[in-house]
């Protein structure tokens, strides 16, 4: 199952810039370019509330097998100067700070974290470092864990972040650090070296789109107990759906039927088809979940989307916490059998979070 966190406060800091706010900003940046010969830094800073997880892990409701950072690129801009493949690494912050109530251009403020504070007329710490950990401090820019950092490959093209971040989600959870939320940077190597390498931009929780950051997070809470049923063995297959309605409510948690039929069954010698008749598909069935209107994957196929299974044949959990409301979603299902692959994307019965 996945479940979805949003942002709680974020922020952008630079380096030309170090007493000003942007934490009202519809974007987030990361980037290094140059005006003339003046270099500038941009420094991306941002935190979950994740104690739902922490009381939810001790009620013995999820493990937390995995974490991933999703930010929706915006507008970015790169430089000729750019590696075709490099990397953005997201170190845990040790020291708290204030979102602030500034944007880039339009509300001009001091008030709240910058380059060179991390609350109003509260620099940055050098020496505020765990027991027994390291750290990273230059003066300015963030103090943070250089252990339980993240990264991801980026690419010249520049696209989402979809970034893995279990380390640094589960050093929060155990109490290791203390949750201050994450910063996202170049690698020092691009920071201090003298080529400029654009601009890279995305939503932040400001937005007025659906792209607000996310933190979702996927553990195998799925069952297989088959009862009396058989498995449907059949090459040529249909999937549907039993129970899913056209509407949930925001926080709902329904279970809905999977259910797996021959496409072309025999006549038995009761004259009936036997499409009534229920047969489970394999352990090794998944699902997918979309936005209707944008394609995006909300749930991607993966061990923790598995399509479960009691004696009434297979079904699916899902958790609408924390998703886009007034937005329909349809389920895709993806069948291995025998080593083939088969997907079922054309079912298309849409379903709608409201509030």
């Amino acid at each position: 199952m996945y479940h979805f966190f949003t942002a709680s406060k974020d922020s952008s800091i630079y380096l030309q810039q170090p007493r000003q706010n942007t934490g009202l900003d519809e974007m987030l940046e990361i980037s290094k370019i140059y005006y003339g010969t003046i270099k500038d830094i941009s420094r991306t800073l941002i935190q979950f509330d994740i104690s739902d997880i922490s009381q939810s892990i001790f009620d013995g409701d999820i493990t937390m097998s995995y974490a991933e950072l999703l930010l929706k690129e915006a507008e970015s801009r790169t430089s000729g100067e750019i590696p075709i493949n490099f990397e953005i690494y997201a170190y845990p912050l040790s020291q708290s700070w204030d979102m602030g109530i500034g944007t880039r251009f339009d509300e001009i403020t001091a008030e709240g974290v910058s380059w060179d504070a991390r609350k109003t007329d509260v620099d940055w710490l050098e020496y505020n470092y765990t027991t027994g950990t390291t750290g990273s401090f230059d003066g300015s820019g963030g103090v943070w864990y250089t252990g339980s950092a993240a990264s991801t490959s980026y690419e010249y093209t520049t696209n989402d972040i979809n970034m893995n971040v279990t380390d640094m989600i589960n050093s929060w959870v155990s109490g290791t650090i203390d949750n201050n939320g994450m910063i996202l940077k170049y690698p020092d190597s691009l920071e201090l070296d003298t080529n400029d390498y654009g601009q890279l931009k995305f939503f932040s929780k400001e937005t007025n789109t659906i792209y607000q950051p996310k933190l979702r997070i996927g553990w195998d809470d799925s069952s297989f107990v088959t009862g009396s049923l058989t498995e449907l063995t059949n090459d040529d297959i249909s999937i549907s759906f039993k129970r899913l309605k056209s509407r949930y409510g925001v926080n709902s948690k329904p279970k809905i039927r999977v259910i797996g039929r021959e496409l072309y069954p025999l006549k038995t010698f009761t004259n009936l088809y036997g499409y009534n008749d229920i047969k489970f598909l394999p352990e090794t069935t998944y699902y997918q979940i979309k936005d209707a209107l944008t394609d995006e994957i909300i749930i991607p196929f993966s061990n923790y989307s598995k399509v479960s299974c009691d004696s009434d044949g297979n079904y699916i959990r899902l958790n609408f916490r924390n998703w886009e409301v007034e937005r329909n979603y349809y389920i895709e299902i993806k069948v291995v059998r025998d080593g083939v692959v088969e997907y079922f994307s054309n079912i298309k019965q849409p379903f709608r979070v409201v509030v």
